[in-house]
């Protein structure tokens, strides 16, 4: 095996392995399977070109997401910037979310349509920490974001996310009780 079969072979076993997880994502934030393969295409498109620079002891799948969401941005109109939101010393964002208790049935497509009501920027993060279990400073790093930025749309983000399914939960609750109502005698 030549030095170029070996690296092949390293890529086809760090990189590769990453496929299915990228295309996940990619569909959940460009909403189109197509527009999401052709993402993800060029991601391993350009990893493999960029593969000489790749840290062997660094985490490949979020090397591959940075690369990705570069992909996508370089293909939108678009940047995935937003103003930033400044975050004073002492505020913990996740703690100023007051919790709202929910009914227990809640669909799959209920949450899946939450999600996808988000901005696109929004679901990305969402996206990259809750399903993929990235830290706000990797997704930082991998969309190239101040951590506050990051921090304040994944905040904003689950918020959207539980107030759509807390209205889901209560329309459910007001058309069962409508429901008895009917079938009472």
């Amino acid at each position: 095996m030549g030095f170029d079969s070996l690296e092949q072979l390293e890529f086809e076993c760090v990189a590769l392995v990453h496929t299915e997880v990228l295309l996940r994502v990619a569909q959940r934030v460009l909403g189109q399977p197509a527009a999401a393969q052709d993402a993800v295409q060029e991601t391993f498109l350009s990893a493999w070109r960029s593969f000489h620079q790749f840290k062997r002891a660094t985490n490949c799948r979020a090397w591959l997401f940075k690369i990705m969401f570069r992909v996508i941005s370089g293909n939108r109109q678009h940047d995935l910037k937003l103003p930033i939101l400044e975050v004073r010393d002492g505020y913990d964002l996740d703690h100023m979310i007051v919790e709202v208790p929910m009914e227990r049935t809640i669909a799959h497509s209920d949450v899946l349509a939450a999600i996808d009501s988000l901005s696109t920027e929004q679901r990305a993060v969402l996206m990259l920490a809750a399903v993929e279990g990235f830290t706000c400073k990797e997704i930082s790093s991998i969309l190239g974001t101040p951590i506050g930025t990051v921090m304040s749309r994944l905040s904003r983000a689950r918020t959207e996310v539980r107030n759509a399914l807390c209205s889901t939960a209560q329309v459910q609750r007001r058309t069962a009780a409508s429901q008895g109502r009917k079938e009472a005698p």
